[in-house]
């Protein structure tokens, strides 16, 4: 078979081969460097002619190969979200703010699972220094190993929910501690002074700032002999956890008319410990949880919580890093978003 013949066939309907740019500049009838600057968006090109490109482009079905204008560029046009977890309803619904913001400007995401493995998270650091991204938003509130001797990050890192204390990280949260003492302060308006803390783990930031919350209100009000908390001892905060921990309380004896868990997993989890010893929610024992996941309204009775803005957090966090990696805005130390408490019917009030 000719080599004629054999392109022929490739080229068949079966094998329609895509177009080049030199066929839509022929198309068009302007020179290739005029379909490249057209698609590249330079204002060098008269609207008219722009216009004309882009119907020849819709016509053939021509790509633009964004990788290769992304080298030319010296970018990636992509950047990588690192979460301990994607399963959890939390960063999920992170993760969904931060996609559907960079896609609306033509950024793609990677998502980089740690699995709490810190040789994990440093390894995809390094995507960082090889170029293979262009910025990195954390969810687990480190910094990759292999990242932590560079001194200036260069408005390339921005961290959501877990702040990093550093100038040239943004960090996007709400005020941890400020809502803590919120949720004490109402279990307190409703007769609860034995109040059981169940923490997170202690490597977070956001973790400790709730603790540290927690612990203030009981000494403030003076309530330190019946100051109780437990705190995960691993790196998990979910139901599994809370549960665990609800079990080997109610196993020592210990019985808190009022259980306040940091996230709503734990809450889950411990509800369900304390309903398998044969207490009844809230007549025996309150719960108040933390995040306002969805399933929280479903449960019952329904969960009371602190409800945090999941997807908004996520759109703030992705619009800092593009206006940083791209558009070369300053690092902010920390954007605060507001947050509020959902009162539901896992409290009860307490009988003086």
């Amino acid at each position: 078979m000719s080599k004629s013949a054999e392109k022929k066939l490739k080229d068949g309907p079966g094998h329609r081969r895509p177009p080049t740019m030199a066929e839509i500049a022929r198309k068009a009838g302007v020179d290739v460097s005029t379909v490249s600057r057209a698609l590249a968006g330079s204002p060098r090109v008269a609207k008219e002619t722009r216009v004309l490109i882009d119907k020849v482009v819709r016509e053939t079905g021509y790509l633009v190969n964004e990788r290769a204008r992304a080298l030319r560029d010296g970018r990636a046009n992509q950047i990588l979200v690192i979460s301990t977890d994607i399963a959890a309803p939390f960063y999920s619904d992170v993760v969904q703010g931060i996609v559907g913001t960079l896609a609306e400007r033509g950024i793609s995401v990677l998502l980089g699972i740690t699995l709490n493995q810190e040789e994990r998270e440093s390894q995809l650091g390094k995507q960082l220094l090889t170029g293979m991204v262009d910025g990195i938003i954390t969810l687990t509130g480190n910094i990759p190993k292999s990242l932590e001797k560079i001194t200036d990050f260069n408005r390339k890192i921005v961290s959501i929910s877990r702040p990093i204390d550093r100038d040239d990280i943004t960090s996007v949260t709400i005020d941890n501690y400020a809502a803590t003492k919120e949720v004490m302060s109402y279990l307190h308006e409703m007769g609860h002074r034995r109040i059981l803390f169940i923490g997170g783990p202690k490597y977070s930031q956001t973790y400790r700032n709730r603790s540290a919350a927690y612990m203030d209100f009981m000494r403030d009000n003076d309530l330190v002999e019946f100051m109780s908390t437990r705190e995960t001892d691993s790196f998990r905060d979910d139901a599994e956890s809370g549960f665990g921990i609800m079990n080997s309380i109610l196993d020592g004896g210990s019985k808190p008319t009022a259980v306040f868990c940091v996230t709503d997993e734990l809450a889950i989890g411990a509800m369900a410990a304390a309903r398998k010893s044969g207490l009844t929610i809230p007549d025996d024992m309150s719960f108040f949880g933390f995040d306002d996941l969805k399933l929280t309204s479903l449960m019952f009775p329904p969960l009371s919580t602190v409800s945090v803005p999941r997807f908004e957090m996520g759109r703030r966090g992705a619009d800092a890093l593009f206006s940083q990696a791209y558009q070369g805005a300053k690092a902010s130390d920390k954007i605060v978003l507001e947050h509020h408490l959902v009162l539901r019917n896992s409290v009860l009030q307490m009988q003086n």
